[in-house]
């Protein structure tokens, strides 16, 4: 008969005091993926609906989409409208300043240059110029019945022989009689005396001034000649 084995008896054999004991791997416990669950109506949606077909669905994208393209076009636009005038405004102001502007005609110096080159026609500047201080000298006496301004001494009718109200004048002429007004305003030095009322234009082309229109049985008129 067999021996009866005892519950010691069996205990694994044991391993030879010579070899290492075996030692099992560890097993890793894999972790289960989790799902999302999904409803059944949308597993099913694209194949039921057609929803990609739907216009109503694309709509607003497509609006947005057309805005979007539209907006720098107007800001494009705007820039352009507001930088065109700005360009226009300043070739305008250069134009302008690159065009001189007209003297103003001076009333009292044409009314001299006329009185000029009508009274003293094809006679010298020298000529012309005495005319024009017997003008003056005319406006700024009172003791002869002038004195008026200078204007109306040269429009006072019967004092000119030869004068023209409605001729022309040249421009040397015109400049002549600014600079006898600078020379009258300034006080500088005169070329005729203030006393020099009357004048007569000599054959030869000379003028000669008087101090007196006629002689008088005491004293003859004081008299100068200009060529």
């Amino acid at each position: 008969m067999d021996p009866i084995l005892n519950e010691e008896s069996k205990t694994e054999p044991q391993a030879d005091p010579g070899t290492e004991p075996r030692i099992e791997p560890r097993k890793r416990n894999r972790r289960k993926k989790r799902t999302i669950p999904i409803p059944s109506f949308l597993t099913h949606l694209g194949a039921d609906v057609r929803w990609y077909y739907d216009i109503r669905l694309w709509s607003p994208l497509i609006l947005l989409l057309l805005i979007l393209a539209l907006l720098p076009g107007k800001e494009a636009e705007e820039k352009t409208v507001e930088t065109v005038p700005a360009v226009t405004v300043a070739e305008t102001v250069a134009e302008e300043e690159t065009v001189p502007t007209e003297e103003a005609v001076i009333p009292e110096a044409a009314a001299l240059a006329r009185l000029a080159d009508s009274v003293g026609s094809g006679r010298s500047d020298n000529v012309k110029t005495v005319i024009m201080w017997v003008a003056i000298n005319r406006s700024e006496d009172r003791a002869n019945g002038y004195g008026q301004s200078l204007l109306d001494e040269i429009a006072r009718p019967n004092q000119w022989q030869g004068y023209d109200p409605t001729a022309l004048y040249d421009e040397d002429t015109y400049a002549m009689a600014k600079q006898v007004l600078e020379i009258q305003a300034s006080g500088g030095l005169r070329p005729v005396d203030s006393d020099m009322l009357w004048f007569v234009l000599n054959d030869n082309g000379s003028i000669t001034l008087r101090n007196q229109f006629t002689a008088t049985a005491s004293q003859k008129w004081r008299e100068k000649t200009v060529k």
